[in-house]
Order: C-alpha cells, then structure tokens, then sequence
C-alpha cells in the first residue's frame, strides 16, 4: 500500500546534513510535488531498523521512505547510498508535507539550539 504524501505524518530527521521527511511506508511519487526529491530506504538483513542504504526504490528490506529538498548524491555504478548509523538521526518531531514545504522553522530552531 502507498499514501498520499499530502495526508501522512511524517518524522523530521537529519540525513547527511539535511533536514528530510521519514514515514516508514512507501509514499505515492504522483502525491510529491516535483521540486522534492524522494527515496526509499533499506534497512540490514539482520533486521536491527538501522537504515544501511539509500535508493530511488527498495523491494526487500525496505524500512521507509524519505522526502528532502535537496538531492542526495547517489554512486553511480548501484544508484544508492550507503549509510552509516551517525549519517541520520531522527528529531522527534512529527510533521505534515505543507509545513516541511512552507517553514523553515525547523531548519531555523535547530540553529538556534546549536548556539
């Protein structure tokens, strides 16, 4: 099943240096608008929810999905991106895809938070 990227919350998280949107599910791409960039990730065989890689689409093991602003360089030769566990780190804040996109105040709290 995939959702409405307009109807779902998702969690706001750091991902090799930008803030992103995760939801575990697969998100519709027709529901994102096209100046975002989206990606699945894909979590370790061994099952520990840890993402280890990043990928335009993930059959097995995948753990969810993430929409960001800026593209996330992928290597060219397996179009993805391995990661390590200090590459991300959740934020404990839910939000809903018309915040991410009309605020930056999240982007600015964590500056400030910083000082």
């Amino acid at each position: 099943m995939k959702v409405n990227a307009a109807e779902e919350d998702f969690e706001l998280m750091d991902m090799l240096g930008q803030q992103v949107l995760f939801t575990n599910m697969r998100v519709d791409r027709d529901t994102v608008p096209q100046d975002l960039y989206v990606y699945d990730v894909r979590h370790d065989d061994d099952c520990t929810g840890e993402i280890c890689e990043i990928k335009p689409f993930v059959m097995v093991n995948h753990w969810g999905t993430i929409i960001c602003k800026e593209p996330i360089e992928l290597d060219s030769k397996w179009n993805s991106r391995f990661v390590d566990n200090d590459d991300y780190s959740y934020l404990g804040d839910s939000v809903r895809l018309d915040e991410y996109l009309n605020t930056d105040c999240y982007e600015e709290e964590s500056a400030e938070m910083e000082m």
